[in-house]
């Protein structure tokens, strides 16, 4: 490994891209994998979370047994269920691809659409989101959680120190539009990271290394902003065939979510051999 200093003083960045719950399931299986065979992924000095990986990279920051991610909700709780409906969600892609206008304005449109939408209360999705951490505060680690703000499209990253409590910063990352309420923090609204980027790379630009882990890899292309990595060299893991098949179209399906953290699992376990001389081991 180069002795100098990379351009922005990281060596190894950690990138967790979105995928819903069945996707969340599924990388936290990955992690869990690379762990077992060696690879230990909190040893990155910087980790990027967007939506699943936002949930993902703040239990790995703040030291969360990653087992615990795969927790169904209590059914005595008072937090509904998740109910995703095809059409509300395929309105808001429709308001994203909307020819014409920016990306910002695109993501501020779908962000005000969903306000509209009785998706359910912003307490619910914190608390549901939330849930996955406990009662953690924001670890003091450099960890970037990214959201779209409903007042101008734009990224908001959260960050230790910011506006947002941790669990309002994990609640905004997963904000599906037109699936979870936009979450309201500092006056603004803000939707799910993963509508501006699946993975929202660049804010790793400029590492040394940088793994990348990416559950919907088959579905959604790169961003125009992933494409300039300041030169870091990159390795993916991402859905293999078989796991692509159980996540099927329903990325809330919760019959999945078992089969693909086994998956998962298999995967880093698989993946670990070639990254012994890429990423630090345990």
């Amino acid at each position: 490994m180069s002795a100098a200093v990379p351009p922005n003083g990281i060596r190894h960045a950690l990138v967790l891209g979105g995928g819903g719950a069945v996707g969340l399931s599924w990388m936290a299986g990955v992690v869990i994998g690379l762990r077992e065979a060696g690879i230990e992924p909190t040893l990155a000095e910087r980790i990027v979370g967007t939506s699943a990986g936002a949930v993902v990279g703040a239990a790995l920051a703040a030291g969360v047994d990653l087992n615990l991610l795969l927790r169904r909700p209590d059914p005595d709780t008072e937090i509904p269920p998740i109910a995703f409906d095809p059409n509300a969600f395929g309105e808001i892609m429709a308001i994203l691809a909307t020819p014409g206008i920016s990306p910002d304005e695109a993501r501020r449109r779908a962000g005000q659409r969903a306000l509209e939408m009785n998706v359910g209360a912003p307490a619910d999705h914190i608390a549901r989101i939330g849930a996955f951490v406990g009662d953690v505060d924001w670890p003091q680690r450099d960890l970037r959680i990214t959201a779209c703000s409903v007042g101008t499209g734009e990224l908001r990253v959260w960050t230790p120190g910011g506006k947002a409590t941790l669990r309002e910063a994990l609640a905004c990352s997963t904000s599906v539009p037109g699936v979870f309420p936009p979450i309201p923090v500092d006056g603004d609204h803000y939707i799910d990271g993963g509508m501006r980027s699946p993975i929202n790379a660049d804010l790793a630009a400029g590492a040394e290394r940088m793994l990348i882990i990416e559950p919907l890899a088959h579905l959604f292309p790169h961003s125009p902003t992933d494409r300039d990595l300041g030169g870091a060299a990159t390795r993916f893991i991402v859905p293999d065939a078989a796991s692509i098949e159980i996540f099927g179209l329903d990325l809330f399906n919760a019959i999945a979510l078992v089969p693909a953290h086994e998956a998962g699992l298999r995967q880093g376990t698989e993946a670990a051999a070639s990254l012994k001389d890429f990423w630090p081991g345990a």
